[in-house]
């Protein structure tokens, strides 16, 4: 990583600052089952420095050790991360658990199976927000999860509109430093950090809708790279005066279209 993509985002950062504009962030990191020595220290990253916490949480894997490390904890929400992170994709579908060519009804099964676990285990922690597993699901899911109590869906990449579907938003991610398809994990933190860059200058600029920039981290398949990536993009970030870190319920707050107030009809 090079000292010229840090610059880059502080100096789109004193941009924001200058026109008297806040930059939003939120933090989610996935795969979490148990407490670990790797999730000791990614609670300790959070608690240094002070940014919210989303922990994405796989509920048919989930380990006691986990709601009791997490128990009392401040500034962690538990968010549904599938339910078994299980590839039911057909041979020509990419990874995904709920993907179109699976039975909409045991989709749906899957998903109020996991909830209830989420809700049994973590109560007020738990925020009703839907992670799927490699970051997609079939659309027709979308429509009905409303119903089921999910308040958004979270996936990968700027969103293109607020609403997934009716009653149900989008909090997406963006900013992922590892390298999926290699071992060049610093390369992929670099790239990372230039695509911060780019997606706060395309709302700085009306080009990219306005949302808060997440970053994604996997605390169980981080190296010593990834650590230190994590921990300079919090330090740069929440120092910097135009920075604000969100947890997922404000973070849906921005961007969110203003409410349409309901048709009066004349009385006369």
């Amino acid at each position: 990583m090079t000292a010229a993509a840090w610059q880059g985002l502080t100096a789109e950062l004193d941009l924001w600052a200058a026109q008297g504009r806040t930059a939003y962030f939120w933090w989610r990191d996935d795969d979490a089952v148990a407490a670990s020595p790797a999730l000791d220290r990614l609670l300790e990253l959070q608690a240094t420095r002070e940014a919210p916490l989303a922990l994405a949480i796989i509920p048919a894997q989930l380990q006691e050790s986990l709601a009791g490390r997490l128990a009392g904890h401040d500034g962690i929400a538990a968010l549904q991360h599938g339910y078994a992170h299980r590839n039911h994709a057909s041979l020509t579908e990419k990874k995904c658990e709920f993907p179109a060519s699976r039975p909409l009804a045991d989709r749906l099964s899957d998903l109020q199976a996991g909830q209830a676990l989420m809700r049994q285990h973590f109560g007020r922690q738990f925020q009703p927000i839907f992670v799927p597993p490699w970051n997609r699901l079939a659309a027709d899911c979308l429509p009905e999860m409303p119903r089921l109590g999910y308040t958004a869906a979270s996936g990968f990449t700027p969103r293109k509109t607020y609403w997934a579907a009716p009653g149900l938003a989008w909090l997406n991610t963006h900013v992922d430093p590892i390298d999926w398809h290699g071992t060049d994990n610093s390369g992929a933190a670099m790239r990372s950090l230039t695509a911060a860059s780019a997606l706060l200058r395309a709302m700085r600029l009306g080009e990219q809708q306005l949302q808060p920039v997440g970053l994604l981290t996997h605390h169980l398949r981080h190296d010593e790279t990834i650590w230190h990536f994590t921990d300079v993009f919090l330090a740069t970030t929440t120092r910097h005066a135009a920075v604000r870190w969100l947890d997922p319920a404000a973070a849906l707050q921005i961007g969110s279209p203003p409410a349409v107030p309901p048709a009066v009809t004349p009385t006369s």
